[in-house]
């Protein structure tokens, strides 16, 4: 029995076809397109692919409401909004569509595959067009009846920078791809750059970039100390697009998370580079598969 499982994200769709063993067999990536026909599009060309699978995944880059099948707001891809996402897709095959926040299924994957319930509890922040995350609490997914833990949409600065969600001073506006580059931009006297030319710069010594992930250690540390403090895990991962620049950054977060963290959590937890890279939203979304696909079947 395979499933097909799909990652929306702001920049690139990745999907690709795991058993129920959890068996990776193929896997693929696209540019996410840029309106939404072109997307459905993009949809049903994957989905009559790989019709012969038995369910599929998706995760989605945004807050949905999962009883009225209705896409909330999907800040880094607006044409989503207010879409039934589920029953579009549905449209395209006849096997059925489960579906989930991209950020949650991530934290699920590496759950699934990596820590095979070692920990109890565990926070997964993904770093990349923006900023998400998810929790295991007590062994499960913390979700609801809509999307849950925007951990991306906590303010570090009530009167920082403006964040598409309308809000100041989210995390997401500091942490994401297009945050580290207006803080080097701020901190260079405007000198533009990309993400392989900051990291270059930062290897070379480059005065403004090592500041630059010097300052996103500590906004990093902020936002994810207060999850921290609410949920206790033992363990923080960090994946998504940025995570593979992890040497720059993670060490000095997790010394300034030491600080900030309520005193008792400060030797309770190990932050840590997701280990499964940007293929953790397709095995979440096969574990999601694996389990909704159990309950549907049940008479």
């Amino acid at each position: 029995m395979d499933f097909l499982c799909v990652d929306i994200g702001g920049t690139t769709i990745k999907y690709g076809v795991i058993s129920k063993d959890m068996l990776l067999k193929e896997f693929y990536t696209v540019p996410t397109p840029k309106n939404y026909k072109d997307f459905l599009e993009e949809i049903k060309n994957i989905t009559t692919r790989f019709s012969h699978t038995k369910a599929v995944g998706v995760g989605y880059p945004g807050a949905y409401d999962f009883e009225n099948d209705l896409m909330l707001y999907a800040p880094n891809l607006d044409f989503l909004n207010g879409r039934k996402l589920q029953a579009e897709i549905a449209k395209f095959i006849d096997n059925p569509v489960f579906i989930e926040n991209d950020a949650n299924l991530a934290a699920l994957g590496e759950y699934t595959i990596i820590e095979q319930g070692a920990v109890d509890n565990m926070l997964f922040i993904t770093l990349g067009t923006g900023v998400g995350g998810g929790a295991i609490v007590n062994r499960l997914l913390f979700t609801g009846s809509i999307t849950a833990f925007e951990a991306g949409h906590t303010s570090i600065d009530y009167n920082g920078r403006q964040c598409n969600c309308g809000r100041l001073g989210c995390l997401e506006t500091y942490c994401s791809e297009s945050g580290i580059l207006t803080t080097f931009e701020e901190i260079s006297q405007n000198r533009k750059s990309d993400i392989s030319n900051l990291t270059q710069l930062a290897e070379y010594g480059d005065k403004s970039a090592v500041k630059t992930f010097d300052l996103f250690s500590k906004h990093l540390a902020a936002g994810i100390a207060d999850c921290i403090n609410l949920l206790a895990p033992e363990k923080v991962k960090i994946g998504g697009g940025l995570s593979h620049l992890h040497r720059f950054f993670l060490d000095i977060t997790e010394q300034n998370l030491k600080k900030l963290v309520y005193p008792a959590y400060g030797n309770r937890f190990k932050l840590l580079p997701a280990e499964l890279d940007n293929k953790a939203g397709v095995y979440g979304a096969a574990a999601l598969c694996k389990q909704r696909y159990r309950d549907v079947q049940k008479p």
